[in-house]
């Protein structure tokens, strides 16, 4: 280790680290949500889940798991939003009534194949190492910029690149087996 109490391969002081990133949560969700109230709570339950969860070896570990604790959070809620808040109109002609679609395809197959892609995208998002999928998954999921990611993680911009650019080679290469086959 070195002398360095702030270097990212030193154990984190979790209460202080933590801290040090409440900014870039409350504005991350603050970017998300449009409401200061709504950022400071989500931030919050996500710095709790940090605090009590703690048993990170770097600093590169803890950023990871409170970045990825925080998108986890943000779709946690935006489910919960859709599920307490969304009615859906169902009449006699809402494409889906007979299973076919407008295009005439058959939903529930479309459905099953659907399920098959997705579930390949996500096997191919899991085979991707911790860096390369929270780069890919917060600059395409989440439409945050390279410099904040950059930021946000502790490496440059550049590496950021390379991150985004090895998860977009992957995905593609698995649209091409799809389509090939």
């Amino acid at each position: 280790m070195s002398a360095n109490p702030t270097s990212p391969d030193d154990p984190p002081n979790n209460a202080s680290f933590v801290s040090e990133m409440r900014p870039a949560l409350v504005k991350y969700f603050k970017r998300k949500t449009g409401n200061s109230v709504d950022a400071e709570d989500l931030a919050q339950d996500v710095l709790l889940r940090a605090l009590t969860h703690s048993n990170w070896e770097t600093h590169d570990q803890a950023k990871g798991y409170i970045f990825r604790t925080a998108v986890n959070r943000w779709r946690d809620s935006l489910r919960r939003r859709r599920v307490r808040g969304v009615t859906v109109a169902w009449d006699e002609g809402s494409p889906g009534h007979g299973y076919e679609n407008t295009q005439g395809e058959n939903l529930p197959e479309r459905v099953l194949i659907a399920g098959e892609e997705l579930h390949q995208v996500v096997r191919a998002l899991e085979g991707m190492n911790v860096r390369t999928r929270t780069v890919l998954m917060l600059i395409k999921l989440e439409q945050m910029r390279v410099a904040t990611v950059a930021e946000m993680l502790g490496i440059s911009t550049s590496a950021v690149a390379k991150h985004l650019a090895k998860g977009i080679a992957r995905l593609a290469a698995l649209r091409k087996h799809q389509e090939g086959l």
